[in-house]
């Protein structure tokens, strides 16, 4: 806990925290040591993608009455900032299939 109790209300849950750590997992393990081959060929991360969706990372919005697993925005956030961290072009999977089913 932090001294500063006024900045709780600003703290992720618990449950995020464990997502954020499965996610920066198979960002490290499985997405990292493909991102430079990916920016210098600038082909689409499939390696990365297959990674995302064993994972069930790929589309982490998706309700669950739709075979998704219905995260809320903020764990949607997580996942596309941590695989951001170490591939940018990866990030837009995620990313692209949020904004692409939203409307």
């Amino acid at each position: 806990m932090s001294n500063n109790k006024h900045f709780d209300l600003f703290a992720i849950s618990e449950d995020h925290e464990e997502l954020r750590a499965a996610v920066r997992s198979v960002a490290e393990d499985k997405i990292a040591p493909h991102a430079a081959e990916v920016d210098e060929t600038a082909t689409f991360p499939k390696v990365s993608y297959d990674a995302l969706v064993a994972s069930d990372f790929h589309a982490p919005h998706i309700g669950e009455q739709y075979g998704g697993v219905g995260a809320d925005a903020l764990a949607t956030c997580i996942v596309i900032e941590e695989v951001a961290r170490v591939c940018v072009s990866s990030s837009l999977i995620p990313a692209v299939n949020k904004l692409g089913t939203m409307p």
